[in-house]
């Protein structure tokens, strides 16, 4: 694997916690260098001497890391180490050996989990169907598609306009706790009967800004005491 414009890779072998990569920071150049795994941070270093491409990212910092297999995410075709930050940029990590995908990936993920946790906030945009708004409302008051308790959140809000639903999630590392309960039966089930409102592929919203002057339709906190509250 080459790194365009950058000069050739790195000649390294993986060493403990060090390993030849390709990586891009989004909007960002390609170079070839080095990761090493510290106890708190992730260090990519590479470039050349016209062009360097050193850089930290505390693990703190991580809000999710997986395997991005999809074009957009992937650097000379070949499948990435994903690392998305809080406010900050994605990073896409390509690594110089067959198999170091996984092991880099398991290592990242144990090392950010010991991390303290803290709340992040995502928001994902459901576009709704003509006429699906009064049907969508109905659909919260049985409860959200996914029990926000059981997901760990600390709140959760539904927004329901014309066109979409803007499902807010609040929680410590909020973006794997939302994949992974995609994965679940549960949330499959409750999909089914939102399946005639959704009109296309969700996404998630970058901006923080949230509707202005408008109540959420559907709200859930969790209480100090451990209660739920609605509204």
């Amino acid at each position: 694997m080459t790194a365009p414009g950058v000069g050739d890779p790195v000649e390294m072998q993986e060493h403990g916690d060090r390993y030849a990569v390709v990586f891009r920071e989004q909007g960002g150049h390609e170079a070839a260098g080095a990761l090493e795994l510290g106890a708190d941070t992730l260090l990519l270093t590479g470039g050349n001497r016209e062009r360097r491409a050193d850089l930290a990212v505390p693990f703190a910092q991580v809000v999710d890391v997986h395997i991005g297999r999809n074009p957009n995410e992937r650097l000379n075709s070949h499948p990435t180490l994903v690392v998305e930050r809080a406010r900050m940029p994605t990073v896409l990590v390509a690594p110089l050996g067959a198999g170091l995908l996984t092991e880099i990936a398991d290592l990242l993920i144990e090392l950010t989990e010991r991390q303290p946790e803290h709340d992040d906030r995502l928001t994902v945009a459901v576009p709704l169907r003509p006429g699906c708004v009064d049907r969508a409302r109905r659909l919260l008051e049985q409860g959200p598609p996914v029990d926000p308790a059981a997901l760990g959140l600390t709140s959760h809000q539904v927004y329901i306009g014309e066109h979409e639903a803007l499902f807010v999630f609040t929680g410590p590392r909020v973006r794997a706790r939302v994949r992974n309960a995609m994965r679940t039966p549960a949330l499959w089930k409750a999909g089914l009967a939102w399946r005639d409102c959704i009109a296309g592929q969700p996404r998630i919203v970058r901006s923080a800004g949230l509707p202005a002057n408008e109540a959420p339709a559907y709200t859930w906190r969790r209480g100090d005491a451990g209660l739920d509250h609605r509204g």
